[in-house]
């Protein structure tokens, strides 16, 4: 499984998610399904492979540990493994945000997925179109916002509340 994991990752990786975005409108026509094929390829790669990295440096006595008191398969991996690999996860969730923050942004830029309704990728488009800088840079200044207000509020409470607390990280 990890072999195959680590393959899937090296082909897939380097693909930037809004490439695909063209094959999934034709599949899936434009709107929100084909939107959520890019987004969810944006975030399962860098995150399979925190994760997957996350398994891998689990020390061998809390493994040992696990199995001396008797924790098999699911219960083997929820206790051990992935409380042990949370810094791991959280980091994955973290690049993965990132990586579905600009692939979301990028896809309304330059697609117009959901130009009906409209996205922060929509209002830049548009207002470059029309020529309003002003807007242009209050949608670049919205983008970076959210951004900071995901990473320093919502990942760092996240943290806070369990690696932090836990004493695994700093």
């Amino acid at each position: 499984m990890r072999e195959l994991l680590n393959t899937l990752v090296a082909m897939f990786s380097p693909l930037p998610a809004i490439a695909l975005l063209p094959l999934a409108m034709l599949w899936f026509g434009p709107g929100e399904r084909s939107l959520l094929v890019v987004l969810v390829h944006a975030v399962l790669w860098p995150f399979a492979l925190a994760v997957l990295s996350g398994f891998d440096g689990v020390p061998e006595t809390q493994r040992l540990v696990g199995r001396n008191y008797g924790l098999r398969g699911w219960s083997y991996v929820l206790h051990i493994h992935i409380l042990a690999a949370l810094p791991s996860i959280l980091y994955g969730l973290k690049i993965g945000w990132a990586f579905v923050w600009r692939a979301l942004t990028a896809a309304e830029l330059v697609f117009g997925v959901s130009s009906s309704a409209g996205g922060l990728g929509w209002f830049i488009f548009r207002n470059r179109n029309e020529l309003y800088t002003d807007k242009v840079f209050a949608g670049l200044a919205m983008v970076i916002i959210i951004g900071i207000l995901v990473e320093g509020v919502a990942f760092r409470l996240l943290e806070k509340v369990t690696v932090r607390r836990w004493g695994m990280q700093r």
